[in-house]
């Protein structure tokens, strides 16, 4: 897959030897595909010998952009606190596609979900619209924890929420994101969701029982160098080194 998007790249320069394209380079060099080669080769089973959440399960769905609904969706029209669904930039587990074309619906008594977000250039968002102080990663956690909540989870279930980042970028801090923070966040969420005059609050289920979800759910960070060192594919990591030169 990496060496036909840089073949395309590379048929799309005008001049040779020019870096002027027909298409802006970063349609190709993004942390999409990048995310999504690194998902590839570890569906393969290269470079899964390090983190907690590979090898993924031999019959798990993968998907990128997908949506992940929200507990705290517009309950009328023009509502100042809600939120729109969140998009994930890699799904892997047992899931369906419904309600949408790119809505994710846990699969009736699901064993594994993994949800990525990639990072290059950019930083993790401190917050929404709505919610200025509720984060990228509060809020990607609490649609896990809702679409968790909507479906009959086997035993022993494993979910996880990772994110893949530059080494020594500075724009990720994982020690920002512990379980104390994330959890304050999303309590200070549902606080404010239900304190609205005449408004309905989230689902009753998911109040009383998202504490017990995110104790359950993983949260991981890892870098690009990282996983790329396990994987080991030398055109992989030089697709990466153009990533950063373009993102």
């Amino acid at each position: 897959m990496i060496r036909q998007l840089m073949a395309l790249y590379d048929d799309s320069l005008i001049n040779s030897g020019q870096p002027k394209s027909m298409f802006a380079p970063t349609l190709i060099f993004n942390e999409g595909w990048l995310l999504r080669a690194v998902l590839k080769e570890w569906r393969a089973g290269r470079g899964t010998g390090t983190w907690n959440f590979l090898p993924f399960p031999e019959d798990a769905r993968f998907y990128s952009e997908g949506q992940l609904y929200t507990p705290f969706g517009a309950r009328y029209q023009g509502d100042k606190l809600a939120e729109k669904h969140s998009h994930a930039d890699g799904v892997v587990g047992d899931f369906s596609i419904s309600g949408s074309k790119s809505g994710i619906r846990l699969d009736a008594s699901f064993r594994y979900l993994a949800v990525f977000e990639a990072k290059l250039s950019s930083p993790l968002a401190s917050g929404t619209k709505n919610a200025g102080d509720y984060d990228q990663v509060a809020r990607n956690v609490a649609c896990m924890i809702n679409m968790i909540l909507q479906s009959e989870p086997a035993l022993n279930y494993r979910a996880y929420f990772i994110v893949i980042h530059p080494q020594g970028s500075g724009q990720v801090n994982p020690d920002a994101y512990g379980k104390v923070v994330i959890a304050d966040q999303i309590a200070r969420r549902i606080s404010a969701y239900e304190g609205a005059a005449g408004a309905k609050g989230p689902a009753p289920l998911f109040v009383r029982q998202w504490r017990s979800i995110l104790d359950a759910i993983r949260i991981c960070f890892l870098t690009w160098e990282d996983a790329l060192l396990q994987i080991g594919d030398p055109d992989l990591s030089h697709f990466y080194e153009l990533c950063l030169q373009f993102s």
